[in-house]
């Protein structure tokens, strides 16, 4: 069974921590059945609060998205340690995933990637001791130069220790075959992220954010990827992710929500 989830970037990141309440009830009313929420966009000392926002609406947190450079050995500690303490609260929010974004930085070594697989490791050990688990969310970035560092990635972090949500539109933007990708990796691939591109092969990454539209106005071949996620007899979640639309926030969002629960018809 797929299940629908909203990533909450969609309402402009300045002002989703102080509007996190309205935007739930939003994403509720609009009848997606999770959210997911950048870290932060919490305020960790208002754990009960947001447990009860949660539980009022019947609204599941599926996951909290994280971002680090782990590429910066001397402050892998300091990271390490934040990042326990948000899985921690993850966790007591009834949340199943981590949700990790890598650093994008121009010239990216296998030596950086290297770096960056050891803080991973170490990240997917701390969930895995929680109950939770690590998932990384791909960009473009990770494929340059023929998918050198997400194989880098892949090859030095045990499956165990760190699974997959994949960005279907990133992938696109990036010249992989979105579908074929999830063939190959299935076994790590835990959740989907559907974004859409008014038109690929814009670089560097940064500039490609402008060419971000609502699902199905694009070429992401959204069709073909849920016919085979739905065929394999699991449930999933699917997060529309849109970093930023020229509509009202909350009608792109129903824009993004009728097209997912489209594709089940």
């Amino acid at each position: 069974m797929v299940k629908i989830a909203c990533q909450t970037i969609i309402f402009g990141n300045p002002t989703i921590k102080d509007n996190l309440a309205k935007y739930a009830e939003t994403v509720k009313k609009i009848g997606y059945n999770g959210i997911e929420v950048g870290v932060r966009h919490f305020y960790q000392d208002r754990l009960d609060y947001y447990k009860d926002l949660f539980a009022k609406l019947d609204l599941n947190l599926i996951a909290v998205h994280v971002g680090g450079d782990f590429t910066n050995k001397d402050s892998v500690k300091q990271q390490l340690d934040a990042m326990k303490d948000t899985i921690i609260f993850g966790r007591n929010l009834g949340c199943t995933y981590i949700y990790m974004s890598g650093t994008f930085r121009e010239g990216k070594t296998p030596e950086n990637f290297i770096s960056e697989a050891a803080g991973y490791r170490e990240i997917g050990k701390i969930c895995n001791n929680e109950g939770m688990k690590f998932c990384y969310h791909n960009h473009d970035w990770e494929f340059y130069n023929k998918g050198a560092g997400m194989k880098i990635l892949l090859d030095n972090v045990p499956a165990d220790l760190m699974k997959l949500v994949p960005d279907v539109g990133w992938l696109e933007q990036a010249g992989v075959n979105s579908l074929q990708f999830l063939k190959d990796n299935i076994g790590r691939v835990e959740s989907l992220h559907f974004k859409d591109f008014k038109k690929f092969g814009i670089t560097p990454h940064p500039a490609c954010i402008k060419e971000v539209t609502e699902l199905g106005k694009g070429q992401v071949p959204f069709k073909e990827i849920y016919r085979y996620v739905s065929g394999l007899g699991r449930d999933w979640w699917i997060v529309a992710e849109q970093d930023e639309t020229a509509l009202d926030t909350a009608e792109a969002a129903r824009i993004n929500y009728e097209y997912i629960k489209g594709l089940g018809k």
